[in-house]
């Protein structure tokens, strides 16, 4: 661990370079700054919206939702359209209740 070892500061304050606005590591003139900023707009991250419809679908995903998913064709397979439907409707009605608490949550970052 012990490598990390930065340059101590001088003792003696007269040993310090002063700041030079000449020199060029002191930083931007304005005239930079702002022809910087016209060619490559502000220094930000941009992070891509989740479409609303995304959010949805992806309540259908993960490990419960695939095995009802999988109930739902065995029921239909046997012909058991009554609990197809019930599997169904528990389905679609997870999948509301997911997407109306992940939206919120969304929201709420915003």
């Amino acid at each position: 661990m012990g490598d990390d070892k930065q340059p101590e500061a001088p003792a003696d304050e007269s040993k310090i370079p002063p700041l030079n606005p000449e020199d060029p590591l002191f930083g931007l003139t304005d005239e930079q700054i702002k022809e910087s900023l016209s060619v490559f707009g502000k220094n930000e991250i941009v992070i891509p919206e989740t479409p609303l419809w995304k959010l949805f679908l992806k309540q259908f995903l993960g490990f419960l939702p695939i095995l009802i998913e999988l109930a739902a064709i065995v029921s239909i397979a046997v012909r058991d359209y009554t609990d197809f439907g019930i599997i169904l409707a528990m389905l679609v009605i997870n999948a509301c209740l997911g997407f109306h608490e992940e939206y919120k949550a969304k929201k709420s970052l915003d």
